[in-house]
């Protein structure tokens, strides 16, 4: 017989090996500083995760082996920080793939806590989405069952989850048949996907194509991908996990590919710079401390149509953005600092540039014409659906008093509230109710890229025409967007992607049938 687990059982096993954290919610918890006053800025160097070699390759592709387990990073001066890595690092591997070739890859885990992986951006089978629920559990685990049911509704409404255990492992598939793009893979494991993510399991995945090979854009060590987080420490250097129940977990140390405030020395070119947002719930408003604009290149889906000049870039949890800045334009010695313009003090600046000398020949360039990219049409949409954000009571629990929900309903893992038609256009309207909690929400659209088409009845920003899966939105925001479902059937996820409110039911199953 299946095991039922309600959600308090659910979180107890999402949860096991995170005892220091749940000591920390119940208010025994170890000493916190500020960390942001006294962990050095401007101190490390700017680690670059490794790229991940295949095991093995063949006419189907490439095939690699990635496990999640606890390790320790030297994060902090004289601490170590136990982590949740793939491979045992934060962040994970590098996977490198190419447009047309598949991505195999067998996860499994060590983690005392289920794992689910999701290829974020990515265009893959339902199978190999990443489906909250298909979770993998380490080898010898006490829960043997090949399924059971998980209630992620809290116990009161009887609607229960068909949860399908792979029990030791699972196989993902990457068709790879996007263009090349900035992708991220990281866990969606349901209830737990916050402090999953919080404590490290991320990492890069990156798609070319011989369109994108074609460009004279910065190549090789010049061509640098930027994680940008935030993360709260206790005093011994752990990882302090405060999710303010289920508003939202942030920090006060800004974290570039897991190290603190770093420093990259660069010489006087131009450097292309792949930027992630793997926070759990904070936003960026990017600028530089020169007041120089970035040239943007690329939006979550890749390449834009042409280049853009911009002074600042907005973006929201898990949003990508892809710029070049020349620092031919500074002198050898100078140092620019890449600034968070939504905070003040340490929380306001993120990483430093600094400028050596001598400068060195440079034969990337900037083509105006950077990409084809098909324009959808309102007029081609065969219907609009329109999905509202907001919080809900909730007065069993103190703080925040509220759950998390989309059109009011809280995520039901059983029933679609859409059914998109494979090859269809729709546009979907994104609405964020006005309420006190000004929290930002923003949407995830699985499967799909889309276009947005206008925002609070404007054109969209300079920094966000382009393919897109992940969009801003703020309190009162009214965004519509349009998309094709193509490719695949089968179920997938709209969700918040602020973690905590992934977390706490703010996601919807929609069903391309």
């Amino acid at each position: 017989m299946p095991r039922k687990i309600n959600r308090r059982d659910g979180l107890k096993l999402a949860l096991a090996g995170g005892v220091a954290t749940m000591l920390q919610a119940c208010g025994s918890r170890p000493s916190h500083g500020n960390n942001s006053e006294t962990a050095p800025r401007f101190e490390a160097a700017l680690p670059i995760p490794p790229v991940l070699e295949p095991t093995r390759s063949d006419e189907h592709g490439d095939y690699y082996e990635i496990e999640a387990r606890e390790s320790t990073a030297a994060i902090l001066p004289g601490k170590q920080t136990t982590i949740r890595g793939y491979n045992g690092i934060f962040p994970g591997p590098t996977i490198k793939a190419t447009r047309g070739r598949a991505t195999h890859v067998r996860f499994t885990t060590k983690l005392q806590t289920p794992v689910v992986t999701h290829l974020h951006g990515g265009h893959t089978p339902s199978d190999s989405d990443g489906w909250p629920t298909d979770v993998i559990l380490p080898a010898g685990h006490q829960v043997r069952a090949t399924s059971m049911q998980m209630d992620h509704t809290g116990g009161d409404t009887g609607r229960m989850a068909q949860a399908s255990i792979s029990k030791y492992e699972h196989n993902y598939t990457y068709p790879n048949d996007r263009r090349a793009a900035t992708l991220w893979y990281h866990d969606h494991a349901m209830g737990a996907t916050g402090q999953n993510v919080y404590m490290g399991l991320a990492g890069f995945y990156l798609v070319d194509d011989e369109e994108e090979r074609s460009l004279p854009l910065p190549r090789g060590h010049y061509d640098v991908p930027l994680m940008l987080c935030v993360r709260q420490f206790n005093d011994d250097g752990s990882f302090r996990y405060n999710p303010h129940r289920h508003a939202g977990a942030d920090g006060d140390v800004i974290l570039v590919n897991g190290a603190a405030w770093p420093v990259l020395q660069v010489e006087r070119r131009r450097y292309r710079f792949r930027i992630l947002n793997a926070s759990n719930a904070t936003t960026f408003t990017l600028a530089l401390s020169s007041a120089l604009p970035f040239v943007q290149i690329a939006t979550d889906g890749g390449l834009m149509a042409r280049l853009v000049e911009v002074p600042r870039i907005s973006m929201a949890m898990a949003e990508r953005v892809e710029v070049v800045v020349d620092f031919s334009a500074y002198a050898a010695g100078d140092s620019v600092v890449l600034r968070n313009t939504e905070k003040q003090g340490p929380l306001g600046e993120i990483m430093r540039f600094d400028i050596t000398d001598p400068a060195v020949s440079d034969h990337s360039q900037l083509p105006d014409h950077l990409s084809v990219i098909e324009i959808l049409k309102p007029e081609a949409a065969v219907r609009t659906r329109t999905f509202t954000f907001g919080p809900r009571p909730e007065l069993k629990y103190d703080y925040p008093p509220i759950y998390w929900a989309i059109n009011g309903n809280r995520f039901d893992p059983k029933h679609a509230q859409a059914n998109p038609r494979l090859g269809d256009v729709e546009i979907w309207h994104f609405v964020y109710e006005k309420s006190p909690w000004k929290q930002t929400h923003p949407p995830h659209v699985h499967l799909v890229n889309f276009q947005i088409l206008d925002r609070n009845g404007q054109a969209p920003h300079d920094h966000e025409r382009g393919w897109k899966d992940t969009l801003r939105l703020d309190s009162g925001d009214d965004v519509r967007v349009i998309m094709r479902f193509d490719g695949y059937r089968g179920r997938y996820l709209m969700h918040c992607h602020n973690l905590e409110h992934e977390d706490y039911d703010m996601m919807m199953r929609f069903d391309v049938v």
